[in-house]
């Protein structure tokens, strides 16, 4: 591949003037002050942190978020599909249900069909969410060992790779942002035409483990 990648970041609405975004596709009704809401901070902190891997990579916008940071199974699994069918050759999900659901699993079954590759987010601790408990995806916690250019492989029930959460005090921080982190990593990856290489070079192997001299793997 040698064309700048597509991303699908399916998330709150972004502005038309976002750095990198292509087109924007609605599938909530987006609240009028929409640009100063929880959702639209998110995605912008998204967007920022897939480009500073892959600086020239293109976003697909499919806003599932209205205002706050909540939305439905059903229009998630919209957006999964609306990604299947499109040119994105990653779609991006910084977020979770809390629970597995044959609608989301189909969703991510027709991503999967249609040869892209799909990261979540998944959190460090408790329950699984999906979509990145289900199969086939990509799932990527926090690992504070791990900058904005590196990634971890850990192999934990709930997350298989770890990526830089973001520094304390950033507006957004933890699973989330190490999911973007690790997308805009793909993405450059596959502008060099080398995922399969990337995914056999991680900076860590192994999990997170915290001691008194600061993280390390265990």
């Amino acid at each position: 591949m040698t064309q700048t990648p597509l991303i699908a970041l399916i998330d709150g609405p972004l502005a038309a003037g976002t750095p990198g975004l292509a087109r924007r596709v609605d599938l909530c009704a987006v609240h009028p002050k929409a640009a100063e809401s929880p959702a639209a901070l998110h995605a912008s902190c998204m967007t920022a942190a897939i480009r500073v891997n892959a600086p020239d990579a293109r976003i697909l916008g499919l806003s599932v978020f209205a205002g706050h940071l909540t939305t439905s199974l059903a229009t998630v699994a919209e957006a999964l599909h609306q990604a299947a069918g499109s040119e994105a050759e990653i779609v991006h999900c910084s977020f979770g249900h809390g629970q597995a659901s044959p609608l989301m699993a189909e969703a991510v079954a027709a991503v999967l069909a249609a040869g892209k590759l799909l990261v979540a987010s998944a959190p460090a601790r408790g329950a699984p969410v999906f979509p990145a408990g289900c199969a086939g995806v990509l799932p990527v916690q926090g690992d504070a060992r791990c900058s904005s250019s590196q990634w971890s492989l850990l192999n934990l029930p709930g997350a298989q790779y770890g990526a830089c959460p973001g520094a304390p005090g950033a507006p957004v921080r933890g699973a989330s942002l190490a999911a973007a982190h690790f997308t805009g990593l793909l993405a450059r990856a596959c502008l060099n035409g080398g995922v399969e290489k990337m995914l056999q070079n991680p900076s860590f192997t192994g999990r997170e483990r915290i001691g008194t001299k600061g993280p390390r793997a265990a």
